[in-house]
């Protein structure tokens, strides 16, 4: 099974057609197989604002009113520009942010560029706003300049195929050499042909001057629209990209996940795949499989996959951290059979790949006890150049407490599960770095022997719904096992401010997206750069809604 909150097109799985996990009283959950109702996935059409019922949400509490938090500092507010939602169960707030990633200059550790979805950009084709890919850059940590992504759907000027996707969003940023920056997006459509999927597209936008300034869109891959922006049936839709260029040379690589469905609409498969571009993202190859293929498959790791994350290490290697199912047979049908995290390596420029497990992968209930925001168990992977070793991160519920006769949640306890190699194919035992309280959304990021792995937690409202980011630190081939929490947010916030939806049996949830992702960077100067969604909005300038923040802090050596 890829988990109840594992996402298609970051469209929110039904949890409804997942089968609970069975488990021991206070033990691990069983990981189970793969999910066979996967059909359902596109059953939600409305990416990251999920449904917007005629309902008022959170935030809209708190319109006239003081925002309740203190100044945020040191803790940064990206957002600059921001605009108010005109209509919806938002309507009147600022409008969100999530999503984030970061990335810091590898010859500039003080120039940093993140970005997130970004929900400020009114779609009058779909009356309403919706998510564009925007990018936040900086050269002092501290001031920030936002960019929309040009040309990946109607609202940011696009053309031909371009023109005929609503938004865009799933962002990823990362460097190449001379100021070289890349920007990934997924950019989709709201509405199908019949008996077909939603178009998507995987693309690139490329900065030549370190963020300021971005290239339209080059496709890596896209179906279910013409180049002349014609919908045409498919049976394909393309999700959540990562990528990783390599910082000595033109050569970045995309990977992402590849649902593909039969003339029915029945789910087949979800292979990771990787494209390559040797001149600096301006044109990239027919992609290839990173997982393998169900033709003559024996037992293993299937192509039933999602969350890849690439890294290039120094002599070209390509390494791929994704989630999958790993069954006895194609069938995923058996009691043994188990979600596994998987390293894949490729020594030909991901031409061929060699799978490695590194450890079953307990995926979560549809959300965390008490929360409604939706969960992955995705893994991100880091390489230190200076020590060439990985370091793999998820965050999954294997210490959460299930019902021995039902197997269902009775309370979460999401940790960050760390291990580490130095050639992709040997991994460490997993260690569990974490608190009691969940932990979500993990990100990793190595520098010169030092490793910080971040996360929100609820350690500082054990017994509420409110969350903060945090980060753990080890040097010098020390284990994150005992490593100190540190609280990175000043202040605890309420994650269920935005984004609103309407259970099947009529129950108001509020919060239900805050995105599915967050992220760190480490710079040369050992400054740490966490990236996470805030939901404290801007005090002082308005009211609680989501906003991507930052803050730079200084590691000990």
């Amino acid at each position: 099974m890829l988990g109840a909150a594992s996402l298609v097109g970051s469209l929110a799985m039904i949890a409804a057609a997942v089968a609970p996990a069975t488990a021991a009283p206070d033990a691990a959950p069983t990981a189970v197989s793969h999910n066979p109702l996967l059909k359902e996935v596109l059953a939600e059409k409305d990416k990251g604002s999920v449904a917007e019922p005629a309902l008022s949400a959170l935030c809209q509490d708190f319109l006239g009113h003081p925002n309740p938090y203190p100044d945020p500092a040191p803790n940064v507010d990206l957002i600059v520009g921001d605009t108010v939602v005109p209509v919806g169960s938002q309507a009147g707030c600022s409008a969100a942010q999530n999503e984030t990633t970061i990335a810091v200059d590898p010859s500039d550790p003080s120039h940093l560029v993140a970005g997130a979805n970004d929900y400020r950009l009114f779609n009058d084709r779909e009356g309403r706003n919706d998510s564009s890919s925007f990018a936040y850059t900086s050269f002092d940590g501290a001031t920030w300049t936002n960019v929309a992504m040009p040309g990946l759907a109607y609202p940011t000027g696009g053309v031909g195929a371009f023109n005929y996707f609503d938004a865009s969003g799933d962002p990823v940023v990362g460097f190449g050499p001379n100021n070289t920056v890349y920007f990934g997006s997924i950019a989709f459509s709201r509405t199908a042909p019949p008996n077909s999927q939603l178009a998507s597209s995987i693309a690139i936008n490329v900065s030549h001057d370190g963020g300021l300034h971005w290239d339209g869109p080059t496709v890596v891959a896209i179906d279910g629209v013409t180049p002349d922006g014609t919908p045409v049936p498919t049976p394909i839709f393309n999700d959540k990209l990562w990528l990783a260029g390599d910082p000595s040379s033109g050569r970045v690589y995309v990977t992402w996940s590849r649902f593909a469905f039969d003339d029915d609409g029945n789910y087949l498969e979800s292979p990771i795949m990787a494209s390559a571009s040797t001149d600096f993202g301006a044109h990239f190859a027919p992609p290839t499989r990173v997982a393998p293929s169900l033709d003559g498959f024996a037992g293993g790791v299937t192509p039933y996959d999602q969350g890849s994350n690439p890294q290039v290490g120094n002599d070209g290697t390509l390494y791929v951290a994704y989630e999958a199912s790993v069954c006895a047979t194609a069938a995923c049908d058996q009691p043994g059979d188990r979600d596994a995290t998987v390293v894949a390596t490729s020594t030909d420029h991901g031409q061929t790949f060699r799978q490695a497990i590194v450890d079953t992968n307990f995926d979560f209930p549809s959300t965390l006890t008490g929360e409604n925001f939706r969960l992955n168990s995705f893994p991100q992977l880091a390489y230190d150049r200076a020590t060439e070793r990985l370091t793999v991160t998820w965050a999954d519920d294997r210490n959460g407490r299930y019902d021995p006769a039902t197997g269902r949640s009775i309370r979460t306890n999401g940790d960050n599960i760390v291990s580490s190699s130095g050639n992709g194919r040997n991994w460490s035992r997993p260690v569990v770095v974490g608190t009691p309280q969940d932990e979500v959304f993990g990100a990793v990021a190595a520098h010169d022997g030092h490793v910080v792995i971040t996360s929100y937690t609820r350690q500082y409202d054990p017994n509420g719904i409110n969350l903060d980011y945090v980060y753990w630190a080890a040097a010098g081939g020390q284990s994150l096992r005992n490593a100190a929490i540190h609280r990175v947010t000043t202040a605890s916030q309420n994650p269920q401010v935005q984004f609103i939806a309407v259970a099947a049996d009529g129950t108001v949830l509020q919060g239900v997206f805050i995105g599915d992702y967050s992220a760190v960077a480490i710079g040369s100067d050992l400054r740490i750069h966490p990236c996470w969604t805030d939901f404290r909005g801007r005090p002082g300038t308005n009211t609680p809604n989501q906003d991507a923040y930052s803050q730079s802090i200084q590691l000990s050596d």
